[in-house]
């Protein structure tokens, strides 16, 4: 779902994913009602991102907003995995927070989001190109940390 997503756009698919355009200027032209906003800190405490599916609402805290608008690696994947929910969990039954132990990794809808966030910032022929984790996060505008993470994966699941 995050690659078609992705194409949808039709960007470079060497290039790092204009993420903070996409969410600003693209999407609210094919989804109205879709809206992306910013809190304080001291409405958002300690969550980076919240993710409304059934009102197609994403609020990002205002710092997180700050660092999507000037691309920090971190902030991009955060707004990412919002999108992921979003677009995942439009059901409110699949967006039930469970306690972990509960469910399987890959019913997690937390699991999910990474997965999504992952896939769509650093598709697997860009991790095809760049194995390691400075250079793919230098080139997906990602943290070393996302980059590492989505390159293991990759390995496990024999994909690279």
């Amino acid at each position: 779902m995050a690659s078609g997503l992705r194409n949808s756009f039709r960007c470079d698919p060497e290039k790092a994913f204009p993420l903070y355009q996409y969410l600003e200027l693209e999407l609210p032209k094919v989804w109205p009602d879709f809206y992306l906003g910013s809190k304080g800190l001291d409405e958002m405490g300690d969550d980076h991102g919240w993710t409304f599916p059934d009102k197609a609402e994403i609020w990002l805290r205002e710092d997180v907003y700050d660092g999507l608008r000037t691309d920090r690696g971190r902030d991009r994947f955060t707004a990412a995995h919002e999108l992921g929910h979003l677009v995942l969990h439009g059901c409110p039954l699949a967006r039930s927070r469970r306690p972990s132990g509960e469910l399987p990794l890959f019913r997690d809808s937390e699991w999910q989001a990474d997965n999504f966030a992952g896939e769509f910032l650093m598709p697997v022929e860009v991790v095809r190109k760049f194995p390691d984790p400075w250079t793919l996060a230098a080139e997906c505008v990602v943290s070393e940390q996302a980059a590492s993470v989505r390159i293991n994966e990759l390995r496990r699941e024999r994909f690279i």
